[in-house]
């Protein structure tokens, strides 16, 4: 099986790429098919042989006759949609002339007929008629098609083309009833109406998939590249592995690379949401997508473009859209089901109401305005944009979710797993303790950068932090390393030890009873115990507010480490959290994990937090698995349900806040969306002679509204 994206543009809305959705599932190669309407991504999962473009392009003309057009997807094209384009613009100018013609047709009846109501059967009726006709005609044209389309492939025809045509030639047909006053005004105004509505939703689509693009979107436009010791500007894609490009203030840096010249500071809240500048020197190591705030940097490139840290995130949030949400299934099903539930009422009512009361003029009428106000628009739209908003605002403040199903599981989270080092914890030793014996603080220090002044283990580097030991490096004799144990070296004359206490007392050194939490290094001098010092892993800032929040969530917290259990019992008792197991194996963090899975109740999700690497099987067997910092990883980027840009705990929170936010703006939209729509029905049905333009409203009207309450999600402040 092989997996493609493409780029797919040209549906009118969420309802049309719907259903090329659902026909293209239906194709014998095809495994699964996924279009997400927001982004213009459709991916395909094929059993064999892919299809050609060509190919598709043809199985989607069997129930589509938008002008589809299929590209390969490329997260590198950058370039603004069209809000008008020559199919907007064409669709303007019909309905311009639709309008002209209709309030000609009204003038010169009111002209040639002043005072007659029931004009449609005087003398020169026709011309008043002939020029609505046309107006009809050229309004519903491309309506009445669609329909018809899918009469000829077999597919099912109700939905709003269908509505619109019954709604439409409805009008009409009221116009010819005894006594009935002609409503060919109306009936245009209806065709026109929605139509202007079709355009609306067309621009305002546009204008929100480019306002989220926009928030999200900071990749450059171009690199300053140094050649032939001048600075040219180009693209970024054409930019090699080792060339150097200049950065200035204000501008986006291009690509991920090492600072080899120069020092500033970079805004890097478009990758992190910290709004506090970071400072770079000389061999830092800058990522794209920063701003430079101050000063003046010149970049080794390190990575090219598309592999470069902005790309990756701008390629998985373009791709979450592969994932739907349960609401965003919902609504599929609920469309298929509403749209013929709405004609079922219209027709229902037509029927009763014109046996009981025989008046078939009004019974159409009122149906007719049924029929307009059930359109699924406003659901059908607003739902999907409110997840993919939502996920835009997740990026804003540094937190990357794959897909908005992963948001409908972090609205419900049962469990966090968390690792200890490098997700609570820095990941780097510290000292915290220096207890000499009998001796000063500087003469114990002397002999324990002694020791550690050649070693390159990860303990040693973390002694010697920020000191000068090159010189009394090469002072050093017969140094030694001791794997498993520490360091033996001759310094001075003194011979010196320094390592756990097993070294100290294989060599014949009495050791006291020391008891603290934390690795304990030894230090020993010509056979005599001088001290000890204590290196801890500093707990994370805001580790301790995770545990807080999520505990007011009802979230339980579970600590999983390979550290010993002193080690692991202190950092949990420091951040509150009250079940902590250590001295774990990989393979026994995924057991927890299972047994969370077997036992969780059946809407609650099993998190799982750790650095992306080593706990990859749990973050792959978890419900929704955290990678922390783990934007450079591949194996993060790759497995990880959430990717957190920065080593920051607490996002962990935020993008419950987030997934809970969104869902909230969903379901919103879907109530208030039907409330309006049933209440609008019912006025429609019983109040004689209600205003249409309500009805025009509650379709077009709440349609915008409901979109722009959705884009607005993009736009708010997780505090």
């Amino acid at each position: 099986m092989k997996k493609y994206i493409y780029s797919i543009k040209g549906f009118d809305c969420a309802n049309c790429a719907s259903k090329v959705e659902k026909h293209l599932n239906t194709k014998i190669n095809i495994r699964s098919c996924v279009i997400d309407f927001q982004n213009d991504r459709m991916f395909i999962i094929y059993q064999d042989t892919p299809y050609t473009k060509e190919e598709l392009l043809s199985f989607i003309k069997e129930v589509e006759d938008d002008p589809i057009e299929i590209e390969d997807a490329n997260q590198l094209k950058k370039k603004k949609e069209k809000l008008f384009d020559k199919k907007t613009i064409f669709l303007l100018i019909r309905i311009a002339v639709v309008v002209a013609l209709m309030v000609t047709g009204l003038v010169i009846s009111k002209v040639m007929f002043p005072g007659v109501e029931n004009w449609q059967n005087e003398q020169n009726a026709w011309i008043p008629i002939s020029i609505y006709v046309a107006a009809l005609a050229l309004g519903i044209y491309d309506i009445l098609w669609e329909v018809i389309e899918h009469i000829i492939h077999l597919q099912n025809p109700i939905d709003e083309h269908l509505l619109m045509t019954l709604s439409t030639a409805g009008a009409f047909c009221i116009a010819f009833f005894k006594e009935a006053e002609p409503v060919f005004f109306d009936g245009v105004m209806v065709l026109a109406l929605f139509q202007v509505g079709e355009l609306i939703e067309s621009i305002l689509s546009k204008k929100s998939k480019q306002a989220i693009a926009d928030a999200i979107d900071l990749r450059a436009d171009f690199a300053n590249l140094v050649t032939d010791n001048k600075i040219v500007k180009v693209s970024p894609d054409k930019l090699n592995i080792n060339d150097r490009i200049v950065i200035h203030v204000g501008e986006i840096v291009p690509v991920d690379g090492i600072v080899c010249d120069g020092t500033g500071d970079l805004d890097t809240s478009s990758l992190t949401g910290e709004s506090m500048p970071l400072s770079v020197k000389n061999g830092d190591h800058v990522l794209s997508g920063t701003i430079l705030k101050n000063g003046s940097l010149t970049l080794k490139v390190e990575k090219l473009f598309h592999e470069s840290t902005i790309s990756k995130i701008m390629e998985l949030v373009q791709n979450s859209g592969e994932h739907k949400s349960k609401v965003d299934k919902f609504i599929t099903r609920f469309a298929r089901w509403y749209t013929p539930f709405v004609l079922l009422v219209a027709i229902a009512f037509f029927l009763i109401f014109g046996f009981v009361t025989k008046d078939w003029a009004v019974a159409t009428y009122r149906s007719v305005f049924v029929l307009i106000v059930g359109c699924p628009c406003a659901i059908v739209i607003s739902v999907p944009l409110a997840y993919f908003a939502g996920i835009g605002l997740a990026s804003k403040i540094g937190v990357i979710i794959k897909g908005a199903n992963i948001l409908d599981q972090l609205c419900n989270p049962g469990v966090l797993f968390v690792d200890k080092t490098g997700t609570l914890t820095y990941g780097n030793f510290a000292v915290t303790k220096i207890v000499p014996n009998d001796i000063t603080e500087d003469e114990f220090m002397t002999y324990l950068l002694s020791a550690e002044s050649r070693s390159n283990h990860p303990i040693a580097r973390a002694i010697i932090l920020h000191r000068n030991t090159a010189e009394l490096a090469l002072k050093q004799e017969n140094y030694e390393e001791l794997a498993g144990y520490g360091t033996h070296t001759n310094y001075e004359g003194h011979d010196i030890y320094a390592g756990n206490v097993d070294l100290l007392k294989n060599n014949g050194i009495d050791v006291p009873q020391i008891n603290e939490i934390g690795t304990v290094i030894y230090v020993s001098s010509d056979g005599k115990f001088m001290g000890y010092v204590v290196l801890n892993d500093v707990i994370r800032d805001k580790a301790k507010t995770l545990v807080k929040k999520l505990n007011e969530l009802k979230v339980k917290i579970v600590l999983l480490s390979g550290d010993t259990l002193e080690n692991v019992k202190s950092v949990a008792e420091q951040v509150g959290i009250k079940e902590y197991h250590a001295k774990l194996l990989p393979i026994d963090k995924t057991k927890y994990v299972d047994e969370a899975m077997q036992s969780k109740k059946k809407k609650e999700a099993v998190l799982f937090a750790g650095d992306g690497i080593n706990d990859t099987p749990s973050i792959m067997k978890a419900d929704v698995g955290f990678a922390m910092g783990g934007i450079g990883s591949d194996v993060a980027v790759e497995n990880a349900d959430v990717v957190i840009m920065q080593d920051h705990p607490l996002k962990i929170y935020h993008s419950i806040k987030i997934a809970r936010l969104t869902r909230a703006v969903a379901i919103f939209n879907i109530v208030f969306a039907l409330t309006i729509k049933v209440a609008v029905m019912v006025l429609t049905l019983t109040i004689p002679n209600f205003p249409p333009i309500f009805d025009i409203l509650s379709d077009t009207g709440l349609t915008v509204l409901l979109a722009i309450n959705s884009v607005l999600i993009i736009y708010r402040k997780i505090k």
